[in-house]
């Protein structure tokens, strides 16, 4: 929260629409890494984790960030094992930024 309130200048309007925003993209990028996956899509799923990665930086959740860098990088690794272990990380962090990003957003509106 600290990242966006900083990029936003603590414009609570903002800060709210781009959270809300990220949440919408990772788990719509989350359902294409899942069909990927299924498709043992290592090109895919690292120009997804590449995709996410940036996002995720920018709102500043660098641990999910580093998830998503290292998704990105078993594609040129060739490494598959490596790529479901990240997956497996992936969707609860995911389910943990959303709550967190919730929890202010509720606290906002109070």
């Amino acid at each position: 929260m600290a990242a966006l309130r900083q990029m936003f200048h603590n414009n609570n309007a903002l800060v709210r629409k781009f959270g809300l925003k990220f949440i919408e993209v990772a788990n719509d990028t989350l359902a294409e890494m899942k069909e990927a996956q299924s498709k043992k899509d290592l090109a895919e799923l690292g120009r997804l984790g590449h995709k996410l990665k940036s996002s995720a930086r920018t709102i500043g959740a660098s641990s999910f960030a580093d998830l998503c860098e290292g998704l990105e990088k078993t594609n040129t690794n060739n490494d598959w094992s490596g790529a479901e272990s990240l997956l497996e990380k992936i969707p609860p962090l995911l389910e943990r930024i959303t709550q967190q990003l919730e929890n202010e957003f509720s606290e906002m509106s109070e």
